[in-house]
């Protein structure tokens, strides 16, 4: 059975889901990655073969372009009709207890639980992946190092080969394995202090912030270790953000979540980018908030998010 199953607008994410499907393949083996579009022969019955694979796979894929909330039907959100086929499968993939990984692509934004049917509404409690257009190569790496946990057995590893050294004399040989033993260690020093830097951070955090237009907000920040990754969660102005991008070196945090704000007429609005730089105290995270791209130009802002209680 496949090990991954991608669920798709056609009419939205196509092309991406496509492009997903060919990095995953390559990383995981064709076999298990399951598309409807290619994997439904002719005559097949859509659903009954759905169902089939979604009982076999292990992890379930849900990608989310910009008009997959929106996308409607004789007048009704596609979402709203109990027969529509997506969400049949996300609704399928959420009662299984198997992982649901939202994937937001071209620029959209993860729905709220209040712009979901009541049956998908778990969905929007799952932590989502960004994969970014000018980032796939990377966002896509990233993605496949956290998929590798989740599904153990399936696919090849990379594996790093060694360019081999001419031996010159036992005293050249000495001296480079000596080279290589060094950065060894510090590589693996290296990796150990980011793991306990993840670790040190996991868990939920909260702060009350004032912004510069005098409302206060209490807002949460939950971070997650999957693998070698930090996933989580940032609010702003009390909604809740997936966060992307993120790094944690030398105690240092950074990461970025991205909100929209409308004016007037534009419907549409302008999407904002919120640029968090932490460092990690024994008091707590001392944060510097930067937000660029919306109507307004807000300066600065510096907060301490403390350690919430168990």
């Amino acid at each position: 059975m496949p090990g991954l199953f991608i669920s798709y607008r056609r009419d939205d994410q196509a092309g991406f889901a496509g492009r997903l499907a060919d990095a995953l393949g390559t990383a995981f083996g064709a076999d298990n990655v399951f598309r409807d579009i290619e994997d439904i022969r002719p005559g097949d019955d859509f659903v009954v073969t759905l169902k089939k694979q979604l009982h076999g796979v292990d992890v379930m894929l849900v990608m989310i372009g910009p008009a997959w909330l929106a996308t409607s039907r004789n007048g009704i959100r596609r979402l709203d009709d109990p027969g529509d086929f997506v969400r049949l499968e996300i609704q399928a993939g959420l009662e299984s207890g198997k992982p649901v990984i939202p994937v937001l692509v071209g620029g959209a934004l993860m729905p709220a639980e209040d712009q979901l049917p009541p049956a998908l509404a778990g969905l929007a409690r799952r932590q989502a992946v960004v994969l970014s257009d000018a980032g796939w190569r990377g966002d896509v790496e990233r993605l496949v190092t956290t998929l590798r946990d989740l599904l153990p057995g399936i696919g090849n590893r990379k594996t790093e080969t060694r360019s081999g050294w001419l031996i010159l004399a036992g005293v050249a040989l000495l001296v480079l394995l000596a080279v290589f033993a060094a950065e060894h260690f510090l590589a693996e020093k290296a990796a150990a202090t980011r793991q306990q830097s993840a670790l040190e951070i996991a868990g939920r955090w909260t702060a009350r912030v004032k912004y510069a237009w005098g409302d206060e907000h209490q807002e949460v920040f939950e971070f997650k270790i999957l693998g070698k990754q930090v996933h989580g969660s940032a609010t702003y102005l009390s909604s809740r953000l997936t966060i992307e991008r993120v790094s944690l070196e030398d105690g240092w945090l950074r990461f970025i979540t991205r909100s929209r704000e409308s004016l007037g007429g534009d419907s549409l609005g302008k999407v904002v980018t919120h640029r968090y730089t932490g460092q990690v105290t024994p008091e707590g995270i001392r944060f510097t908030l930067e937000s660029g791209g919306g109507y307004t130009l807000n300066p600065p802002l510096e907060f301490v998010a403390t350690r919430a209680s168990p």
